[in-house]
């Protein structure tokens, strides 16, 4: 398990590295070395990110989850006031904290999963199930629709949706807020007519290749274009047609400069991490672990998920960015706080594993004293010679 949660780490890391050439190649025509700069920054926010919640035991989240979901509520609150949050094209969904701006809504998927996991977790059956904390990530859900921010909105969905089924919630609780996440989903997307667009021009791009569809066709070409060994970095052309190409379309990019070959190889970094994930919560100690280290994965394998699937046309676009590799100092640290808190379950899974077995090897050896004390008969390889 240490060298596979290390692994986990380096390929995130790796990733995060990549991200920097793929945010010079998109921008360094307009902007030099500024949004090198500014990545850097971010990948050491990130890693120091990283230790800090790696040095949090999973257990110590049950007394801290209540602080961070308050933080994260407010946040997203001061987000809508003008004047305080910063709004992009039509979207308020950042704070200017001067030298570097924050997106609340990526802690809230950490919030939400952390929230869900620490509540269910005391739930047996027989209880109550604990409504009030579907109510508070249906919060969280609200504030981040309303900014308006669908993709991050799914995610958060998909991540309580992880956590639950990891669980010992009953079927029936699980279907039915599982239907009341699928109907509020599909209401949120069939509200806004550019929701839609996306969801009709995703069936056939070609059709409006000029209109809805045009960042998918544009992003296809691109691919196209990379064939098996890229162009190079900084040399892609047909990115400089691809709207967000930093952020939300980033694997056109990979594709375009990389290749067949650097695409496989994000693919297989975020198959791994997934994989690394899951296993460290098949492996976790208790429930609560279990809970935490599943969401959290479901979290960052969905999010990869949509996100290579819009860039190449197999999913519509939910406007989500790639977990490690797109630009944006929020998503960056938010996915290394998710790495950090699934190694530090990690951690602790092996040293109660270490107990376990130094338990029961103190057991059997008293056991055999106990035998040999009372006539009991001996180890054979406790003979003269052996």
């Amino acid at each position: 398990m240490t060298t596979l949660r290390t692994n986990m780490f380096l390929v995130a890391l790796g990733l995060s590295l990549l991200g920097l050439v793929t945010v010079y190649s998109a921008t360094y025509q307009d902007y030099g070395a500024e949004y090198l700069i500014t990545r850097s920054i971010h990948v050491v926010l990130g890693i120091l990110v990283f230790l800090v919640f790696k040095g949090v035991r999973y257990t110590s989240w049950r007394r801290l989850y209540p602080f961070m979901y308050l933080v994260v509520v407010i946040a997203l609150v001061l987000v809508m006031i003008p004047g305080i949050g910063v709004e992009v094209g039509g979207a308020r969904r950042w704070l200017d904290l001067g030298p570097m701006s924050l997106q609340p809504a990526e802690f809230a998927k950490l919030a939400a999963v952390l929230t869900l996991s620490c509540a269910i977790t005391r739930y047996r059956p027989g209880m109550r199930f604990p409504f009030w904390a579907l109510l508070a990530v249906g919060l969280l859900f609200a504030l981040v629709v309303a900014e308006p921010d669908f993709g991050t909105s799914v995610v958060i969905l998909v991540g309580v949706a992880g956590s639950l089924w990891a669980s010992e919630v009953r079927t029936h609780h699980l279907l039915l807020t599982g239907g009341i996440a699928f109907v509020g989903l599909v209401g949120v997307m069939l509200l806004e007519p550019y929701r839609r667009e996306r969801l009709v021009s995703f069936l056939d791009p070609w059709s409006s290749a000029k209109g809805s569809g045009y960042q998918v066709v544009q992003s296809l070409l691109a691919i196209k274009s990379g064939n098996i060994f890229g162009a190079g970095p900084g040399a892609g052309s047909q990115i400089a047609y691809i709207p967000e190409v930093r952020t939300d379309m980033v694997f056109a990019l990979v594709g375009e400069e990389l290749g067949l070959i650097g695409m496989i190889v994000v693919i297989c970094a975020t198959i791994f991490i997934a994989l690394a994930g899951f296993k460290i919560a098949l492996n976790a100690p208790t429930v609560t672990a279990r809970c935490i280290a599943a969401g959290l994965t479901t979290m960052l394998a969905v999010q990869a998920i949509f996100n290579l699937g819009a860039t190449m046309g197999i999913l519509p676009l939910a406007g989500m960015t790639l977990p490690f590799v797109s630009y944006g100092g929020s998503s960056l640290m938010a996915c290394f706080a998710a790495v950090g808190i699934l190694y530090r379950i990690s951690e602790d899974s092996e040293r109660v594993r270490e107990v376990k077995t130094r338990g029961s090897t103190t057991a059997q050896r008293a056991d055999t004293d106990r035998g040999r004390r009372y006539g009991g008969t001996r180890d054979s390889r406790a003979v003269r010679g052996g």
